[in-house]
């Protein structure tokens, strides 16, 4: 209690108070929070948790059984076996990216591809509805999806700073600057799970439509020795395999559900994610934590495995763009987050 008022008689002095109606939170309770792994902060938040359960139903509802297994396979139990590796944490408990932007916390990964699968499948009925076409490959969209960010598994949340770093086999990105093309995404995650997936002896048009997330089979297919058939050359590499190429005129529609739903993340990466991290860490600061510790870096996940920063967004732009109501908003959360977990 001594450290917390001497914190609230700091924080009072620059200026930094919280709003006037908020309770101070504990020490046992921010303790509480930071001794959490990050397996423990995504199997215990509730939207976190169904976003799992909705990509499993999804892989589920796979009609071809080979796809179905090799995808279940995948997230289950993930482990590259071109690299030999096995990921150190669960699919579930990854984030979708590397650093802070999109869905950068513990459960970020899960929700990300529930997020895109929805929106797929409803542009799929969508599609079949306006254009009277028979059908739609939902089992080529689903799978393409759920793999198209796979081998952020390797995302690994590190113990000690509780920020995401990758192991030393992981592929450099690379693109963009020794090029004229825009891709600085070459290599990387793309790399790792399109390899995979030819190492595994997946469908050309599977491989195809997740290397489809990253890059326009059309717009995107090749320039300057970068885009979707220099990706798929890389992996190909990889593996000492053949390559696949993508010929103008022979693209099938389902790889443009891929694309323009994983390709519709600028408001999650640069606006509501990058705003809601900023609001928890000016929080974290107001708690007494230091900017961009370990501490900070956890309770920051541990907000966001209960509530998404599109929730804290959304309680920011209804206040007027109000910073301060997404504060107050954070510190209830961490106050207590019960209706916002699994219940036992």
């Amino acid at each position: 209690m001594r450290r917390i008022l001497g914190v609230l008689c700091i924080l009072a002095a620059t200026g930094l108070a919280m709003p006037a109606d908020a309770q101070p939170v504990s020490q046992e309770r921010l303790k509480s929070i930071v001794s959490m792994t990050p397996e423990q902060m995504a199997t215990t938040g509730a939207w976190t948790k169904s976003a799992h359960e909705r990509v499993m139903a999804h892989i589920n509802s796979i009609k071809d059984v080979k796809i179905r297994e090799l995808v279940l396979d995948m997230v289950v139990k993930p482990e590259s076996k071109v690299y030999n590796a096995k990921a150190n944490q669960s699919f579930l408990a990854s984030p979708a990216a590397g650093g802070k932007g999109h869905h950068y916390y513990p459960g970020g990964l899960p929700v990300h591809v529930a997020e895109w699968l929805d929106v797929a499948m409803a542009w799929a009925d969508t599609y079949e509805k306006v254009y009277r076409v028979e059908k739609v490959d939902r089992d080529l969209v689903i799978a393409a999806l759920v793999l198209h960010d796979w081998a952020k598994v390797w995302y690994e949340w590190n113990a000690e700073t509780g920020l995401v770093t990758k192991p030393q086999w992981y592929p450099q990105a690379w693109g963009g600057e020794r090029g004229k093309a825009k891709w600085k995404w070459m290599g990387e995650h793309g790399a790792v799970v399109y390899a995979e997936l030819m190492k595994r002896g997946a469908p050309e048009s599977l491989i195809i439509a997740t290397a489809a997330s990253h890059f326009d089979p059309h717009w995107d297919l090749e320039k300057d020795g970068e885009g979707l058939n220099a990706a798929l050359a890389e992996a190909a590499k990889i593996v000492n395999m053949p390559p696949i190429v993508v010929q103008p005129g022979k693209q099938m529609a389902e790889w443009w559900l891929v694309t323009y739903t994983d390709g519709a993340w600028s408001f999650s990466h640069y606006i509501a994610g990058l705003t809601a991290l900023k609001a928890i860490e000016e929080v974290a600061v107001e708690l007494g934590l230091k900017a961009g510790s370990l501490d900070a870096s956890k309770l920051s996940g541990f907000v966001l495995s209960r509530v998404s920063d599109f929730r804290i967004y959304e309680v920011y732009q209804k206040a007027g763009f109000d910073m301060a109501a997404a504060k107050k908003f954070i510190l209830e959360v961490i106050q207590d987050s019960s209706k916002y977990e699994v219940k036992n």
